[in-house]
This record gives C-alpha cells, structure tokens and sequence, in this order.
C-alpha cells in the first residue's frame, strides 16, 4: 500500500505537470496572438478572404475529433521536435519583425507541429499533423495575393467569359480586363478575378482528400484540379452575366444576378470538385472519432 506521503507526491508531480502545460499554452498564445490578430483584420477587411473565418474552428474541431488517437499517441517527447519548432521559430520571430505577416502565419504550423513533437512524440505529430498544417489557409493569406494571383486571375477570366459569351451569341469586345457591346460595359475586377474561391476550395479540397480513402497520386490530382475549376466556374459565371447584360441591360446584370453568380461559381466548381474526385476513386471515409 502506497504511504500517505507518496500519494502527496504523486498529486503534486500531476499538478505540477499541468501547471507546466498551462504555461506554456498560455506562453505560446502569447507568442502567436499577433498572428491571429493580422489575420482576423485581413478577414474583417478583406471580403475574399472572409472564409478565413472558418479556418481555425475547423481545425479545431479536427482536433477534438481524433481526440480518442490523440490519448493513445501521446508518449515521450522526442528532440527531433526541436529541429522542426525552432527553425520555424525563427522564420515566425523574423518575418514578424520584418512586417512579412503571411510568412509568420505560415510558420505558425510548423512551430506548433515542432512543440507537439517534442512533447508528445511523433505518433501525436503525425496526428495533429494535418489540422496544423490547415490552418495556413487561414494564418497565411495576405492582401498582396490579390495583387499578383488575383490579377492572373482576372485577365484569364476576361479571356474565358468572352470566349464562353461569343459561344452564346454575345458580340463582346475584349480590352484587356474590359467587356463591352453595345448594351454593356463591364469591368472584371478584383472581386470578379476568383480568388476567394480559389483558395476557399483548396482549404475545401484538402480537407475533403484528409477525409477520403485514394491513392496519394488521387488526392494530389483533386488537390491539383482545383485552380482550373475555378477558372472555369469564375469565366462561365461571367459570361453569364454578360449575357443577362445582353439580353436585359447593364442594370440588370449588375444587379440581383452579379450577387447570385457567386453561387454559380462555387457551384460549378464545386461540382467538378466532386466528379473528379469520384473519377479517381478518392472517396470520403469515416475516421475513428
């Protein structure tokens, strides 16, 4: 039978161990709010990337899922754990200062992979591995990728709608980002170039192949259809709209129909999403919970 002071030991060596832990998840918080405070203003101020909203309770939520894997992977900690966190230490403590803030929400994930490493080990590492790593979608956008993607972007846009637009008799004028005719004169705009989809259904696509059942050469060519879908989706939504501005004005085209476009694209692309997806044989699977 244990003595009442090894049983004293024992209660303090516990709370001791969840004080650390306390510590140092209140450590690393303080660490990384700055991160997490940039990207909420990108989010708030940046109507493309609203999205990123969902980013962290989805990993979170991740996370809790695999709760059950996560108690048995846990185990002793290993140093290997260091040579992942603190070069990404470094990267996050640089680019902050350095005002690179994208770059410092990228290396977000892989400090906070490192610690788990080191911690727990790596059976918890590759387990936490992927939530980590999904929140770079949220963590790591930045307003500049509207400026170079997202102009890519809108010039093949322009290019796809006026070739889908002629296909359905619309007799549209391409001037490098405008379209015009005799009824309308539109611009395709930062909000018209796709981004948001873009990266809202890459975030959406490696959740969906993290979830499924394929070959890694499927889930790469899910992954990798992605930017095609979009530019797709994002040139038949605006010949669409060029042509309800054909048939019934600029007005209208602007109107009630630019706003329910938008649900055309993600549709659209969405959809090819999935029958890709199904082509390859990269099906949805229910992992232990």
């Amino acid at each position: 039978m244990a003595s009442p002071a090894g049983h004293i030991d024992t209660v303090l060596e516990a709370r001791a161990g969840i004080l650390a832990y306390v510590l140092l998840a209140l450590a690393g918080a303080a660490l990384l709010y700055p991160s997490l405070l940039h990207a909420v203003q990108v989010w708030s101020t940046t109507e493309e990337f609203r999205f990123g909203f969902l980013i962290v309770p989805i990993a979170v939520a991740l996370i809790w899922w695999r709760r059950r894997e996560l108690r048995l992977s846990a185990g002793g900690g290993s140093g290997w754990g260091l040579a992942v966190g603190c070069p990404a230490l470094l990267v996050y403590v640089s680019a902050w200062r350095m005002g690179i803030h994208a770059l410092a929400g990228v290396a977000v994930s892989p400090l906070l992979l490192g610690a788990a490493i080191y911690l727990w080990g790596w059976r918890t590492g590759r387990v936490l591995a992927f939530p980590l790593v999904f929140l770079a979608f949220g963590l790591g956008v930045f307003r500049g990728l509207l400026d170079t993607v997202g102009f890519g972007l809108q010039q093949l846009t322009a290019s796809g709608a006026t070739l889908l637009a002629r296909g359905m008799g619309v007799p549209v004028v391409h001037d490098g980002l405008n379209l015009s005719s005799r009824t309308f004169d539109f611009v395709v705009a930062e909000a018209c170039s796709g981004m948001s989809s873009l990266v809202a259904l890459l975030a959406l696509a490696s959740l969906w192949i993290y979830l499924s059942r394929g070959r890694p050469w499927a889930r790469l060519v899910v992954l990798a259809s992605v930017p095609p879908l979009v530019i797709v989706a994002n040139s038949v939504r605006v010949a669409l709209v060029l042509l309800v501005g054909d048939r019934f004005g600029e007005a209208a085209a602007l109107g009630y129909f630019h706003g329910l476009s938008s649900l055309v694209l993600f549709g659209v692309a969405l959809g090819g999403l999935l029958v890709v997806s199904r082509s390859v044989r990269c099906q949805p699977f229910a992992r232990a919970a």
